[in-house]
């Protein structure tokens, strides 16, 4: 298990798994021009990393990006397709700038 460090905020946020999905799939569409292939799972980290950076800067308004870390995503959905309504938790940390 990772040490908390005092310096860091901790929140949880929940996002609708369809919502999620959409998301992901405008991310592949957008960067598919590009010619950059990534895997599924690294779009996954990215999408949630994205949420978490909105859901801080509520809190921390000059938040950078790489202030943010990913601690866990819960029911991402892996396959392209959202069988259910459950929603994808996101766990992470940031630090706020001062």
């Amino acid at each position: 298990m990772q040490e908390q460090r005092s310096d860091r905020q901790w929140q949880t946020i929940d996002i609708p798994a369809r919502e999620f999905s959409t998301r992901l799939d405008e991310y592949l569409t957008s960067h598919a021009s590009a010619g950059t292939l990534f895997s599924r799972l690294a779009v996954i980290h990215q999408v949630a990393k994205a949420y978490a950076v909105e859901a801080a800067r509520q809190l921390s308004p000059n938040l950078q990006p790489a202030d943010v870390e990913i601690e866990e995503i819960t029911d991402p959905p892996m396959y392209g397709y959202v069988l259910d309504d459950d929603p994808v938790v996101i766990q992470f940390s940031y630090s706020q700038s001062n």
